[in-house]
């Protein structure tokens, strides 16, 4: 305010030392004249200097914000790589419980399977069955003999 006050100070000193030709009022005029256009310009640049102060404040506080955004996705990252390892690790252990228990279904149906037979055979040994020899109702193919290599040469024809 005082500088725009000294400046119209200024202008007007000038114009009055101009027009009634007195140079030592108009060249006091002009310099108050750039004295107050120098104090406007700095109160221009400091104002914009407190203004970047503010911006840079509010940058400094949003990248805070985002470093602690950055660490809470990294932790989140992390906590759920531990959940997936454990989910693979529970799967794992019930896939192992699961196939262990199917080759024990799997033993206990081969054991009675073996068991039957045995306890079959014995009842057929037992009865006499065994003893006399079935009857053969099919066709018995006689398979030629293979004749012996004398190693001899084998003559190719262009027949």
């Amino acid at each position: 305010m005082m500088a725009a006050v000294g400046a119209a100070t200024g202008v007007t000193a000038m114009g009055v030392g101009v027009t009634t030709d007195r140079l030592g009022l108009a060249v006091a005029g002009s310099a108050l004249l750039i004295v107050s256009a120098m104090t406007i310009c700095v109160l221009v640049v400091l104002q914009a200097l407190r203004d970047t102060a503010a911006e840079r404040a509010a940058l400094i506080e949003e990248r805070d914000l985002a470093i602690a955004a950055q660490v809470g996705i990294a932790s989140e990252r992390e906590r759920l790589r531990d959940d997936l390892a454990r989910g693979r690790k529970a799967a794992q252990d019930l896939l192992a419980r699961e196939r262990a228990a199917m080759f024990q279904a799997l033993e206990e149906k081969r054991f009675a399977i073996q068991s039957e037979g045995v306890e079959t055979g014995i009842l057929l040994a037992l009865s006499g069955s065994l003893d006399e020899m079935p009857a053969s109702t099919g066709v018995l193919l006689q398979l030629p003999v293979r004749q012996p290599f004398d190693g001899a040469v084998l003559v190719a024809s262009d027949d």
